[in-house]
Order: C-alpha cells, then sequence, then structure tokens
C-alpha cells in the first residue's frame, strides 16, 4: 500500500506542476505551496514520529513553492502506470514509499496545523488550505497532548483564509479487499474507522462538488471529503479532485 501510495503522490505532484505550467517550455508558475509528510516511520530521526517526506534538496522542507517543488525531484525513473492498464513511463519522484512503526495521526495533525496556520496568516485571500490524509490504520496517539482527535482536526478546521476554513479529507486505505466508496453523505453502513473519519471530513465545497461530478462520480448533497477502501487507481481520482480548483488566484 505504501507503494501505490507514493506513486499516486509522485503522479498528483507532478499534475500539479503541469497545472502550473503555462506553456511548452516555460517556467513552472508559483499557483500552489506544497507539503507532503510522512508519519509512522521515520528515515531523518529513525523511529516512530512525524516529519517532511521530502528529501534531497528540499529534506526537512515543509511547504515548497511548486516552481521550487517541479526543479527537485529526487530522480526521474521508469514507473508503472496508476492504472495499470497504460505502459510505464518515466516519471518524477519526490516521494519514496516508507511504512512501519503505529500510526500517530494526532501528532501529524499538530504538526501539519503549524504550517497550515503560518501559510493561511501570509495568504488571506487564497483559497483555504487543503490537508489531504492517507492513511491504512488506527489512530494510536489519542489523546496526544491532552487533546483527543477530533479536537486536533476541530483545530486545524479552525484555520481559516478570507475564503473559507481550511479542509480536512481523509483516504484510507484498507489492507482486506472491501467496496470502494467515495465521497459519503452519511457515514451509516461504513466499517470502522469509516464512521470515524467520516466524522472528521470536510465537506466537499461546491467547486470540487462540480470536479467529481465532472469525474463521473456520483456525490450527493452533503458529500464528504472521504474515500475508503481505495486502491491506487482511485487514490490519484481522489487527489485529483481534492486538488483542482478552477479559476481561483494562490
Amino acid at each position: 500500500m505504501a507503494v501505490g501510495a507514493a506513486l499516486a503522490l509522485n503522479n498528483i505532484l507532478l499534475d500539479l506542476c503541469i497545472t502550473g505550467t503555462a506553456e511548452v517550455n516555460q517556467p513552472v508558475r508559483h499557483y500552489f505551496d506544497v507539503g507532503v509528510f510522512g508519519y509512522g516511520a521515520c528515515l531523518t530521526n529513525p523511529g516512530e514520529g512525524v516529519e517532511s517526506a521530502f528529501g534531497g534538496a528540499l529534506a526537512g522542507r515543509g511547504l515548497v513553492p511548486l516552481p521550487e517543488l517541479a526543479d527537485n525531484p529526487l530522480t526521474v525513473r521508469e514507473e508503472p502506470s496508476v492504472d495499470r492498464m497504460a505502459a510505464s513511463s518515466m516519471i518524477p519522484i519526490w516521494v519514496e514509499p516508507v511504512h512501519g512503526y503505529r500510526t500517530p495521526m494526532c501528532e501529524a495533525i499538530a504538526v501539519v496545523g503549524d504550517h497550515v496556520l503560518d501559510w493561511a496568516q501570509k495568504h488571506r485571500d487564497s483559497f483555504p488550505p487543503i490537508v489531504i490524509n492517507i492513511t491504512d490504520g488506527m489512530v494510536t496517539d489519542s489523546p496526544y497532548r491532552g487533546a483527543r482527535l477530533e479536537e486536533w482536526v476541530q483545530r486545524l478546521t479552525s484555520i481559516r483564509t478570507n475564503d473559507g476554513p481550511a479542509l480536512f479529507f481523509n483516504v484510507f486505505l484498507s489492507p482486506a479487499h472491501a467496496p470502494e466508496v467515495l465521497f459519503p453523505a452519511r457515514a451509516a453502513g461504513l466499517p470502522e474507522p469509516g464512521p470515524l473519519l467520516f466524522g472528521l471530513s470536510s465537506e466537499l465545497p461546491a467547486p470540487m462538488l462540480e470536479n467529481a461530478r465532472a469525474d463521473g462520480v456520483d456525490v450527493r448533497p452533503g458529500a464528504r471529503g472521504l474515500a475508503f477502501n481505495v486502491g491506487r487507481s482511485t487514490l490519484l481520482r481522489v487527489l485529483q479532485i481534492g486538488t483542482r480548483v478552477p479559476g481561483r488566484p494562490y
């Protein structure tokens, strides 16, 4: 699962770089600031914790301007297609798969929240920050620093720009074969930890509802930013829907 998630992340980072390129052979524009954080096993300080997943020239960085991201992949190598149908291709690699230890989700939200708060204070007129949490396990550190997971998420989503609150979406990668659930409008019928993640997930704002419908997803009023039991191709689809905000300045 870590390999599939890393492949989807590298594909969406490449998509963002392409989105930021107005014309062929022109520099990537600063449309986004992007961060990727891993929680569980760490490489910089071996053991369990939370750290930036970027390596190489971007090692240890939190949020990185899109042009700088485009200029500093770890490597370029041949990777299989995410949908497993098309031939493999050469793509830039920014994130390598890492797995192990437990799931310190509260600590991860606390760390990311610090970066989100700093960004929001500097970009008051931008679309609010989008945080997508990809996990394959139950939270293992609630409470953390005296606050439970729900409180950490509430703190995160209380951070605002002039356009609204930060958005918190969740993607659960199940180790078992189970039906995929995409952007549900209610928690009924979801196995654990589905109801918890549903309650934590933000409602999809109007532009993302339009993205989902344009992508052929049947979304109902009140749909939440939750994808449950998804595979790697659906994961990429979710990331694309969750990061396309048409016609907005950054």
